[in-house]
């Protein structure tokens, strides 16, 4: 487990019904590198042929020099994407998802949760088996890029290699369901 994808690790509730959401302890998370790598289909893949590349270099007598190139290339990757998961924070108060990203220019956005239309979780055989998955978040907020075109105009936020995916999608539902309960706000789709 990389130290570096939890921020502040606190237990998510039980569910149990809709809760007051004054004292809601904030929920964040980010996209994990060490899930990316090690606990999914694209990383095992990446890994794989890396190996493959490798045991060919040997085979033909240049094993450190493409274990060096291999080194040079993989690391730079892998270390971008390291850093673009830690630029990326994602968070949950009790009213509003906050998204920051960016490594040279960052933006900063948030969505009030009554504006989340609907929050699945994707993922594939491999992610399945650690509990890691993609959070897309469907939103009538104009954040994000757009997942539908007019007349009902929605966005999609999608937050891959996510640990615990599903806790935070249902600590996501119960807060949105909580918050529109509150402000009395009602869905109505037309069309």
């Amino acid at each position: 487990m990389d130290p570096h994808d939890i921020i502040e690790h606190r237990p998510i509730e039980p569910r149990s019904g809709v809760r007051r959401m004054e004292g809601v302890p904030r929920i964040e998370f980010r996209s994990s590198t060490f899930a990316w790598l090690f606990q999914s289909g694209t990383g095992w893949m990446i890994l794989g042929v890396a190996l493959a590349l490798l045991a060919g270099g040997i085979y033909a007598g240049y094993g450190w020099q493409t274990g060096a190139v291999l080194a040079v290339v993989l690391g730079a990757w892998i270390g971008w994407n390291a850093i673009e998961n830690r630029a990326s924070l994602f968070w949950i108060d009790d009213q509003r998802l906050f998204m920051r990203r960016g490594i040279l220019m960052r933006s900063e956005e948030e969505i009030e949760l009554y504006r989340i239309k609907d929050v699945k979780v994707e993922f594939s055989i491999i992610q399945q088996m650690f509990d890691n998955g993609t959070i897309c978040i469907s939103s009538s907020d104009s954040t994000g890029r757009t997942a539908s075109a007019a007349p009902h105009p929605r966005t999609m936020i999608e937050v891959t290699n996510v640990r615990d995916a599903r806790a935070i999608r249902a600590e996501l539902r119960d807060r949105v369901e909580a918050i529109r309960q509150k402000r009395g706000v009602r869905e109505f789709d037309i069309g």
